[in-house]
């Protein structure tokens, strides 16, 4: 059955719309401030690490300057920028700068999102499912990690983009700058740039056939200086090869985030596929084709691999905000002014939530990622020898000084590397063996439950140094 008339909105609204839009961004921001959840990745250390070795030597690397196992391997820092602002934010205000610094990108991302969504008629109560549904995808990628501000401007960039179509132009030129500082910060700018081929196709569709020309000519413009300005980056074109590179390695399938969404228990992906699903059979939700396209893009690659929800999380809403606002009506009367109040007053919140952060530093303590205790018991004269560690544990060892086997920067590893290492903890005698003839391992840091230590437990030249419910150490006689 099919509703001929709009839903209403419910009786209940009686907030104004910018109240609904501000409570996904406060809560995100508050959830990095606030919950030790946002450090739950050993990648934070080694970005860290990267942002001051860059600051230190006035340089970006091009080789591996960290790990014992691959010295001068190629390495491109490519979000060497956001490594810097990592560096900045921990120099000024250790753990605590960071989860700020964070917290204010993802909350910046889904106010552009939320802000969208008012502009295009969308409030009250579809405004904050939505927008909460949106936060729920991103949760698990609230991490101290270079993504969040990937998502910050990939959400100005199809923001700006859809003013563009709104206005019936192609987007201003000033806005290709914006790659300048995306290609340095995250490799998504590759979805970025791709994204202008369907808005612009879509108003080359839509012009009179006396506009085309110079439609054509616009948009083709915009993209060519945004691709071309891509190319400001250490790497040169190689920054276009990396993503492309890293998305079909085939260790990515061993990466909990890389594999495809998991649907053996109810989550945000799931809710938000069957709204997509059930909604239209309440009311039609009419979307522009290209548009189709782009969230039928979007919803394959959170599919494909559950990270990319977050990707799903900033766009979607984005495309959707206006079709939905047809069909939720909305019974606020729009007040300007008291708008600038709200949004002056949430602002002076975040300032608020953010000195309170501040003000109080952040101890890291032991955790998943973070074996501080056993790593602290290793005395220096070891420290300085080969060590087989856990991969989880590879930014902790940079950020203190110690060359790892192996860490979060797969990509300079590779496939065959990681394999070999994945056989080696996996309690493969054979594996490990070769590996201690050609790397001379003088000790170990694993989890607990790695089937190597049981191999090391067994071996009469290796004694245990310390073990807790986070790691253990092997030491070699």
């Amino acid at each position: 059955m099919t509703l001929s008339t709009p839903l209403p909105a419910s009786k209940s609204e009686n907030l104004p719309g910018a109240v609904y839009a501000l409570i996904a961004p406060l809560m995100a921001l508050a959830l990095a401030l606030a919950s030790p959840a946002v450090f739950n990745d050993a990648d934070s250390f080694w970005h860290l690490a990267a942002g001051q070795w860059i600051v230190s030597h006035g340089a970006v690397p091009t080789t591996d300057v960290f790990s014992f196992s691959a010295p001068d391997a190629v390495w491109h820092a490519h979000e060497w920028l956001t490594e810097i602002l990592f560096a900045g934010a921990y120099k000024l205000f250790g753990w605590s700068g960071l989860a700020a610094l964070s917290g204010l990108a993802i909350a910046g991302a889904l106010t552009l999102v939320a802000r969208r969504a008012l502009r295009d008629g969308l409030t009250g109560l579809p405004l904050l499912a939505v927008m909460l549904l949106s936060l729920s995808l991103i949760t698990p990628s609230l991490l101290v990690r270079p993504h969040l501000f990937g998502l910050l401007l990939l959400a100005f960039w199809v923001d700006r983009l859809l003013a563009a179509r709104d206005a019936n132009k192609a987007p201003p030129l000033w806005l290709a700058a914006v790659m300048l500082l995306w290609v340095n910060m995250h490799a998504s700018f590759l979805l970025g740039l791709a994204l202008v081929g369907p808005f612009a196709l879509e108003a080359l569709i839509e012009a009179p056939a006396d506009k085309r020309l110079k439609i054509f000519r616009d948009w083709t413009v915009f993209g060519a200086l945004a691709a071309l300005l891509a190319l400001v980056n250490p790497q040169g074109f190689h920054a276009f090869v990396y993503p492309v590179y890293v998305m079909n390695m085939k260790m990515l399938a061993s990466i909990i985030e890389w594999r495809p969404t998991d649907f053996s228990h109810l989550g945000p992906m799931e809710i938000a596929l069957l709204a997509l699903i059930g909604l239209p059979l309440l009311k039609p939700v009419r979307v522009k084709p290209m548009r189709v396209l782009i969230l039928l893009g979007l919803v394959h690659m959170a599919l494909h691999q559950g990270r990319q929800q977050m990707v799903f999380a900033i766009v979607a809403p984005l495309l959707l905000a206006a079709p939905l606002a047809k069909v939720f009506v909305s019974r606020e009367d729009a007040t300007p002014a008291r708008d600038r109040k709200i949004w002056a007053g949430a602002l002076a919140l975040v300032a608020l939530m953010v000195g309170a952060r501040l003000s109080l530093p952040i101890q890291r303590v032991d955790g998943p990622t973070a074996p501080l205790s056993a790593l602290a018991a290793v005395p220096p004269e070891l420290r300085a020898k080969p060590v087989l560690n856990e991969l989880g544990f590879g930014g902790l060892l940079i950020s203190s000084g110690v060359k790892p086997f192996i860490d979060g920067r797969t990509d300079m590893y590779g496939d065959p590397f990681w394999f070999r290492y994945e056989q080696m903890l996996g309690g493969d005698e054979k594996a490990f063996d070769a590996g201690l003839t050609q790397y001379r391992f003088e000790w170990t840091l694993l989890p607990p439950a790695a089937p190597l230590n049981k191999v090391l437990a067994a071996r009469p030249e290796w004694k245990k140094v310390y073990g807790d419910a986070y790691a253990v150490v092997y030491a070699r006689e």
